[in-house]
């Protein structure tokens, strides 16, 4: 889990900006390889900071890991979520993370040996998931920002996702207000309830930066 302090000190007249890294919490290496690859490609990296515990311990509850078989994890990027996932889940379960960005896979490979990793799009999941040899799956936990996502890779994915859920499988993802306000988002809200049997909004974590709200989806 990652959290970043940013502390504003005015010397000599100037302001200067300080980051710090809490100790035992994720490096600042990992806080800046996040914001270079949001600057290189935003529209396929969820966030400017990595998601705080707080986010990832309340989505991670939102869904019953310790009785799962399969879970997956899309967009795990620098392993926010992965942190506070991979403790809840039962010895024999099987873990499949699938990632767009070779960067982050690299870096997320190193902070998590011997869990498998794959290079991909969802929009390619079910033959992702076949290499694996997972037929179905039981939760799906999601660090995408589908609002930036293409409406025809919007309904792809999601088309991949149903595909593989089990009837009452969820998926649980994030998003901000920001995203609530593009078409997109819009367009990507009205998909999910459409193709789903319950979504449920659940409260805002205003404790991530920036506040996020959780989106939990039943098959």
């Amino acid at each position: 889990m990652f959290e970043l302090t940013v502390s504003v000190v005015k010397q000599d007249e100037t302001f200067l900006f300080m980051l710090k890294s809490k100790p035992g919490r994720a490096s600042l290496r990992e806080h800046m390889l996040l914001f270079r690859e949001f600057i290189r490609c935003p529209f396929h990296t969820a966030a400017l900071a990595p998601s705080s515990r707080h986010l990832a311990k309340r989505m991670v509850a939102s869904v019953p890991l310790a009785s799962a078989q399969n879970v997956v994890e899309l967009g795990p990027g620098t392993g926010a979520l992965t942190n506070a996932l991979l403790p809840q889940l039962k010895d024999d379960a099987r873990f499949l993370a699938v990632e767009l960005n070779p960067t982050f896979a690299k870096a997320w490979s190193k902070q998590f040996p011997g869990r498998d990793v794959e290079v991909g799009s969802v929009a390619n999941l079910r033959q992702i998931c076949s290499r694996h040899n997972i037929q179905s799956i039981d939760c799906i936990v999601s660090g995408l920002p589908w609002p930036s996502f293409p409406v025809a890779l919007q309904q792809t994915a999601l088309e991949e996702v149903l595909s593989l859920l089990k009837p009452g499988g969820q998926m649980v993802t994030f998003g901000y207000h920001v995203g609530m306000c593009m078409p997109s988002g819009r367009h990507f809200q009205r998909l999910v309830n459409n193709r789903f049997r319950r979504v449920e909004r659940l409260a805002w974590e205003w404790r991530n930066l920036p506040p996020a709200y959780i989106l939990r989806c039943t098959r």
